[in-house]
């Protein structure tokens, strides 16, 4: 239990992979600083919203979390940083009056406030002044997209490595380039250097993250050269990929996916299947570079879990392009698509974009896709049975209760037999789909997707 002066602080996050990172290591941050790390709605002195801009709902959402949060606790500050408090700061800072709002742009920052932070609760002091003068401070400092270390992974068992930030590309519908800007990226020694320490704590798996990984450029190399790098810089440690574009996905990326230590796991960005709404939303790409990008990745892998973003809804959207995705994602028979509507972002050129898809029309199709992606999954979970995987244990199992898991090709598992409080990397045997629905009530395709059970290594 937090001690009565200790800074309590929660977390909430919005948005991609990316946001997750960052809030993990400033939560890091705050814990070495001595704060204590609580639960979202749990009492806090502290409560950090990392905010996410890709949809009006996902801002709509922090605002209404932010309101509640101050009404649980009303001595409590606010933090806003992520990507809606760097291009509205002022919406941002007139939800709450005990709001303070940090640019995604100084992020970075929040980690190295802790020390003071804790310090001003320790003497009784209200943090919101101590916090209005740290991010005065920051302001006028030269921001670091790579402030970001992993830390002891308060949240998830598998961390996240920052190795790139901001995108060089302008869609018509994006405004994620517009909050973090153009493209940069974490030196190579640098990203090697925290990979070792890494692994040198026993860490499994690494899940390499940033805005657009495939326009990593640093120290004379790309990203497959930065993967390769890594492999061969390290011994034991295994690599994810958040996602990456498909075009992108070449000879010489599939050189470097095939590496034994690459998880067999590749999420594509394709957005829409039908080449006329790629064309209108200025994406650099048609849907033959996704195809070639599926079965090269099989190709490399076998049968890597290949997942996909698609987007509904496009301003212009026909019937006839929604029925190229519709062939498009079955063509590619993907395990997992993350399905959502258009939503129209002030600053973006597809904002004022005309016809407008009614939201109902947008709505049916995005659960059409959603049905693609339930049946994708349970058909991957399905190829499995029987197969001895890889995976990493992220949840242990208690008195009986079973583990959950996520294997090396992505599959949720509820793992049976596992030691009670294990934790890391195991070997585990997928069970047949008739060996019963999981413990915890969930369905198969859902959050857990198949059952497994754990084999002693």
């Amino acid at each position: 239990m937090p001690s009565v002066r200790q800074l309590r602080v929660s977390f909430r996050t919005f948005g991609c992979k990316l946001n997750q990172a960052e809030t993990e290591a400033i939560a890091d941050g705050f814990s070495a600083a001595g704060a204590a790390v609580v639960g979202p709605g749990e009492p806090a002195d502290l409560v950090v919203f990392n905010t996410c801009t890709v949809t009006s709902k996902a801002e709509q959402k922090a605002r209404r979390e932010m309101r509640l949060a101050l009404r649980r606790n009303p001595e409590a500050v606010a933090v806003v940083t992520g990507c809606y408090a760097e291009l509205e700061p002022e919406a941002v800072a007139a939800v709450a009056p005990r709001c303070v709002v940090v640019p995604g742009s100084r992020k970075g920052a929040l980690a190295s406030m802790a020390e003071g932070l804790v310090a001003a609760r320790l003497e009784g002091l209200d943090p919101l002044d101590e916090l209005r003068r740290l991010a005065a401070l920051a302001s006028g400092r030269e921001a670091d997209p790579f402030a970001f270390v992993p830390g002891d992974a308060l949240f998830h068992s598998r961390p996240q490595l920052k190795v790139q930030d901001g995108c060089d590309n302008r869609c018509a519908y994006c405004r994620v380039c517009l909050a973090r800007g153009r493209s940069v990226s974490l030196g190579p020694d640098e990203v090697l250097r925290r990979a070792l320490a890494l692994e040198s704590r026993g860490v499994p798996e690494i899940v390499l993250t940033g805005v657009n990984l495939s326009q990593y450029r640093s120290g004379g190399l790309d990203f497959p050269g930065l993967l390769e790098a890594l492999v061969a810089g390290t011994e034991r440690i295994a690599y994810r990929l958040s996602s990456y574009e498909p075009d992108r996905a070449d000879e010489r990326f599939m050189a470097a996916f095939s590496l034994p230590r690459v998880r067999p796991h590749l999420h594509l960005s394709v957005q829409s299947g039908s080449d006329r709404v790629l064309a209108a939303m200025g994406r650099r790409y048609r849907r033959d570079a996704v195809l070639r990008a599926a079965d090269a990745a099989r190709a490399a892998r076998g049968d890597p879990f290949i997942g996909a973003d698609i987007i509904l809804g496009f301003p212009g959207e026909g019937d006839d392009d929604f029925a190229d995705t519709v062939d498009l994602l079955e063509r590619i028979e993907p395990a997992w698509v993350h399905a959502f509507t258009f939503s129209p972002r002030p600053g973006t050129r597809a904002f004022d974009m005309r016809p407008k898809v009614p939201e109902r029309v947008a709505v049916e199709r995005a659960a059409v896709v959603q049905s693609i992606a339930e049946r994708g999954k349970a058909a991957f979970a399905a190829r499995r049975a029987g197969a001895i995987v890889d995976a990493v244990i992220e949840t242990s199992a208690e008195s009986g209760s079973p583990a959950f898991a996520t294997s090396a090709e992505y599959l949720k598992l509820e793992v049976r037999g596992a030691p009670d409080g294990f934790e890391g990397a195991c070997s585990c045997r997928v069970d047949a789909p008739e060996a019963g629905p999981p413990a915890d009530g969930s369905s198969i395709g859902g959050s857990v997707d198949a059952t497994a059970t754990f084999i002693r290594t």
